[in-house]
């Protein structure tokens, strides 16, 4: 069936500017518009699907199914959010608005095993319950980086009912917001046959990447051959632990580095050996130093990933460039983080968030949304970039083109082009009007998600 969109806003993020009318045949675009058998005027603004590049699926779900700490600013509102619910896992706090941790010892007034994760995902404090229940030993019940994951990989995974539930309540928050791509990385705790299965049947396009926490992960995870495989370099400013060069302004550490260069040249190294994209996290400038040199003599054909970089100096930059690395980074990240980055950085923080830079230096630069860090909402992206002084057209390019660019389906998706997969979102008003909202999401031709359900 060959269906005329009517709409004279079709935005080209290729050229930037506006189009006419699309068919979509086989959930395909085509420029073609005689022999059509249905005609649907659209009433509003026109952009190609967009492209979240770096989120994590399955805890957005969750996140919309479960309570969340999100927000709250007292520790009374923590323990009273976990006294709703029999989770052993929440997620969300900040101690930007509680004013400090939670202390174990608060949290031991819950009569169960209980964990709560700041919003970064990087460090969390656990009750005596939860520590004896996995026989941990942390005094303080405060775990960091390779600590919290040993905990959260310890806990048993959920049921796959329950896996399924939450990926569609995700894929549906996502669809909201005009995402209809993914690239996700939260599925690491659950057998790679149960995640390919999961994937497969999902509408919303997803792009996982293979968690390897230790370089003992290595050889299983390399052994199915997935696309792509994620590493954990450093943690979060947030958290004191993304890995400095210096130390903090406001606390006697560098962070941590999670691996050895050694370490990190071992997973890099093997993975580009068998044609399998690399997918560092890395925030710290000290860790970033350590990553690129990790890179070195790597194939730029597998597009390596750089993710966050919230920290690069100019000749960091150039490293990157020259090594022919892709950089996925988080506009939100910069409005939520303005008061406690210069905290973190002082005079430092000149050089964080160079997201521009690194367009300006022609990088293949993707923006995210790190969901659910922060709303998987690419129009709050785009006005957070322009406070960085980054173009509208830039940032659509990112939501879009290099999105697609960077899990090597720049010729599939992300622009209306004859035979490209139909994916597009209809807003109320042009996307550079600040006030414009998802009036409808499309995927592969068909409605998704409709801001007044049918």
């Amino acid at each position: 069936m060959r269906v005329l969109f009517e709409s004279s806003n079709v935005y080209d993020p290729v050229n930037g500017k506006q189009t006419g009318p699309f068919v979509v045949e086989n959930g395909r675009f085509s420029r073609c518009i005689l022999g059509v058998d249905h005609v649907e005027k659209i009433d509003g603004y026109v952009y190609p699907g967009f492209i979240d590049s770096h989120a994590h699926l399955l805890e957005t779900g969750m996140k919309v199914l479960n309570y969340s700490l999100e927000g709250l600013k007292s520790i009374d509102e923590i323990l009273e959010i976990a006294n709703q619910t029999d989770a052993m896992v929440l997620r969300g706090w900040s101690e930007e608005l509680i004013g400090r941790y939670p202390t174990s010892e608060e949290l031991d007034r819950i009569a169960r095993p209980l964990i709560v994760i700041r919003r970064c995902g990087h460090v969390g404090v656990a009750n005596k319950r939860f520590l004896r229940m996995l026989k941990l030993e942390s005094d303080d019940g405060v775990l960091k980086e390779g600590f919290l994951s040993q905990a959260l990989n310890s806990i048993p995974p959920i049921e796959v009912s329950e896996i399924k539930k939450a990926l569609k309540a995700g894929e549906k928050d996502f669809f909201k917001h005009g995402v209809t791509t993914v690239h996700s990385d939260d599925m690491y705790r659950i057998p790679p046959d149960v995640v390919e299965d999961v994937i497969s049947k999902s509408t919303i396009d997803v792009y996982e990447h293979y968690h390897i926490h230790t370089t003992d992960d290595l050889k299983d995870i390399l052994s199915i051959r997935p696309r792509s495989v994620k590493i954990l370099v450093d943690g979060s400013l947030g958290a004191r632990t993304a890995y400095l060069r210096t130390q903090y302004s406001d606390s006697p550490t560098r962070g941590i580095l999670n691996f050895s260069l050694e370490e990190l040249k071992k997973v890099v190294h093997e993975s580009d050996r068998m044609g399998i994209q690399v997918v560092a996290h890395v925030i710290g400038d000290g860790a970033l130093d350590v990553t690129l040199k990790a890179f070195e003599g790597t194939d730029p054909a597998l597009r390596h990933r750089l993710v966050h970089v919230q920290i690069a100096w100019p000749e960091q930059i150039k490293k990157i460039k020259s090594l022919g690395l892709c950089v996925d980074v988080q506009p939100q990240f910069f409005v939520s983080d303005k008061k406690m980055a210069f905290e973190r950085l002082g005079e430092r923080v000149n050089h964080a968030y160079p997201f521009k830079a690194l367009i300006e230096s022609g990088i293949h630069v993707a923006f995210s949304s790190d969901s659910p860090v922060e709303f998987p909402n690419p129009l709050e992206g785009i006005k957070a970039a322009e406070e960085l002084g980054i173009k509208v057209k830039d940032s659509v390019n990112a939501y879009t083109i290099e999105g697609a660019y960077q899990e090597f389906m720049e010729n599939e998706k992300g622009r209306f082009e004859d035979g490209m997969m139909a994916d597009f979102v209809v807003l109320s008003k042009p996307i550079d009007d600040g006030s414009a909202e998802v009036i409808a999401t499309y995927k592969n031709g068909r409605k998704v998600w409709d801001r007044i359900p049918q």
